[in-house]
């Protein structure tokens, strides 16, 4: 609770003194009125008729009750405001961190959880936030002066009142304590089930094509059951709290009157009266105790479930992240080459995890194409992913522009790079937005640019059929566009930022061969100067990279041209067998034979 108190503005704190000065001129309402109705009693019973003493009781006794009404409202709005107030900048702060993860951290939080999170546990905390402060200065205060009151009146009411709400506070521990681990429980099954809910909702046409509605529906209940019996569980407990608070209540009421019966009947008429008196307003105070322990009650369960929520919001917020600035930022001429060199690189994803990079040591100098291939899983996208840092290598160095990128500031380093990965991603907007997406670190993109990227990357002809053309709209993940619009616009966006490097993922895979080979055309023009790196699968798409890194096992087993490769490197062969036409293939054999 403390890393989330420091997030509390001064006007939050403001709001804070307002709704302790209210909710103690509540208090002090509240306990008048039970007065006013002593006194009226006690007039009544006397058998006076002063009508003004009576009616000024009376009208007393209502502006109170009328007050506290509108000090209550007033006292909600500053409770609303420093809920609302915290849930903002906590959702702000939860998402400014997801920012800060890089790759690594993301495999602790898995998407569905980062969701439930910002969602459904910030809304938590601010209904808490809303509702608890009130009842937290109001309910116990007025407990003690309520008791303090009745100490006054009588004792045996006072010894009565105190034994039934000790036992009645040592019972409420006890529920709560046996509900927490299954608020924590079902705040997890809530993460399942959201997981399987967005599975359900974006594989849906796998789910079609496959007819696997019964397993669907197998695993959506599964999950379901597993939540639903969490919140049987723990609210199989909290059912218990209102019929026990009630019968305490109505024991309280029952001893009072039991004990005032007593008293009345074993003491002198002149007596009788004032003990009636008194036995009215204690009643009223001992309803007023009640009342605020049941608030207690209501809020401890509240708090508890906010804990749960309270620790998983913390718990992202204080997550380490391994991958940081560095000092430096890319000026200087050094940075200015946009050269890649490896220097002993071993990498691993987890620490029990074997080495998917191993020893890499090679050097892409400024302006040059350089191509990786290699079998599926034997490390061409860790090579990249380390270039930006959205991975860090487990020994040795990575440098970019003659600098270990470990040096750079992250924005630096990035803005120097167009990066386009294997699954295209594409956010809600237009196409000119993502195009020229928000600030990236560089310049903010002009139309004509826009196009212009855009008809290297081979979009500009499906952009112009659409209505509205380069503000078309663009869906959520990009799903009202084909799997090759999404990789052309990927690859226009990377070509808009005019990096210094360009990292491109499997990036051609959707592509048709004339377009591939049109949008390298195009690129080789607009790139020129630049360093392109390019993970590919077909051989077409490198074969005239400047240098070819072929990869096995996480280790570099080949490199140099495509022809030098096809007659030096038995795995890279291998590979332009499988692709190569019956022609191609005769030509390499022959090529084979006389080298």
């Amino acid at each position: 609770m403390k890393e989330i108190i420091k997030y509390f503005e001064k006007r939050e704190k403001f709001f804070f003194i307002m709704v302790a000065f209210l909710s103690t001129a509540q208090i002090w309402l509240d306990l008048a009125i039970p007065q006013y109705m002593n006194q009226i009693t006690t007039l009544l019973n006397s058998g006076a008729d002063d009508i003004n003493s009576l009616s000024g009781a009376g009208i007393a006794m209502l502006v109170c009750a009328f007050v506290s009404v509108i000090v209550a409202g007033i006292l909600g709005y500053f409770s609303a405001r420093i809920g609302a107030g915290i849930a903002c900048r906590l959702r702000e702060a939860v998402f400014h961190k997801t920012l800060s993860f890089s790759l690594e951290e993301l495999k602790d939080y898995p998407t569905a959880s980062l969701i439930t999170r910002c969602t459904n546990d910030i809304t938590r905390i601010q209904s808490t936030f809303t509702s608890a402060p009130p009842i937290l200065f109001r309910a116990p205060v007025t407990a003690i002066l309520a008791i303090m009151q009745m100490g006054f009146v009588n004792m045996a009411w006072t010894i009565d009142t105190t034994v039934l709400v000790f036992i009645m506070i040592v019972v409420c521990i006890w529920i709560m304590k046996k509900m927490r681990p299954w608020i924590f429980r079902m705040q997890s099954r809530t993460d399942d089930l959201n997981r399987v809910t967005r599975e359900h909702l974006t594989g849906l046409k796998v789910i079609h094509a496959f007819g696997s509605y019964d397993y669907q529906m197998k695993r959506a209940q599964k999950v379901n059951d597993e939540l639903g019996d969490a919140i049987d569980k723990g609210q199989a407990y909290y059912a218990l709290v209102s019929p026990f608070l009630t019968a305490v209540s109505s024991i309280l009421s029952v001893s009072i009157y039991i004990i005032g019966a007593y008293l009345i009947l074993h003491s002198d008429m002149p007596s009788r009266i004032g003990l009636f008196s008194d036995m009215v307003m204690f009643s009223s105070y001992v309803m007023l105790v009640v009342a605020a322990f049941s608030q207690i009650a209501v809020v401890y369960t509240s708090i508890a479930n906010t804990t749960a929520s309270v620790d998983r919001v913390t718990e992202v917020l204080l997550t380490d992240i391994r991958i940081t600035d560095g000092k430096e930022s890319e000026a200087g001429s050094e940075s200015e080459d946009g050269s890649i060199e490896f220097r002993n690189v071993n990498f691993k994803y987890s620490e029990k995890g074997g080495r998917a990079l191993k020893d890499l040591n090679f050097r892409i100098d400024k302006g040059q194409t350089v191509a990786i291939v290699g079998a599926t899983g034997c490390g061409k996208t860790s090579v990249l992913n380390l270039i930006p840092r959205l991975y860090e290598a487990t020994e040795g160095e990575v440098f970019v522009g003659g600098r270990n990128v470990k040096d750079y500031k992250l924005k630096d380093l990035r803005g120097m790079i167009g990066y386009v990965p294997q699954r295209s991603i594409l956010f809600s907007g237009t196409i000119a937005q993502n195009v020229d997406y928000g600030d990236n670190g560089r310049f903010r993109a002009t139309l004509k640019e826009i196009k212009d990227a855009c008809e290297v990357g081979q979009a500009k002809e499906f952009i112009e059929k659409k209505e509205g053309d380069y503000n078309a709209r663009v869906s959520r993940d990009g799903s009202n566009f084909s799997g090759g619009q999404k990789q052309r616009l990927s690859i226009s966006r990377a070509i808009c930022r005019d990096p210094k490097i360009y990292l491109f993922d499997d990036s051609f895979s959707a592509l048709d061969f004339q377009t591939d080979k049109r949008l390298r055309a195009a690129l080789r023009k607009t790139a020129q100067g630049a360093t392109v790196v390019i993970v590919a699968q077909r051989i077409g798409t490198i074969r005239g990279a400047d240098k070819i890194l072929v990869m096995d096992q996480g280790a570099i087993v080949g490199e140099g041209t495509h022809e030098e490769l096809l007659r030096s490197c038995q795995v890279y062969k291998e590979i332009a067998l499988s692709q190569l036409s019956g022609e191609e293939v005769s030509a390499l054999e022959t090529a084979s034979s006389m080298a």
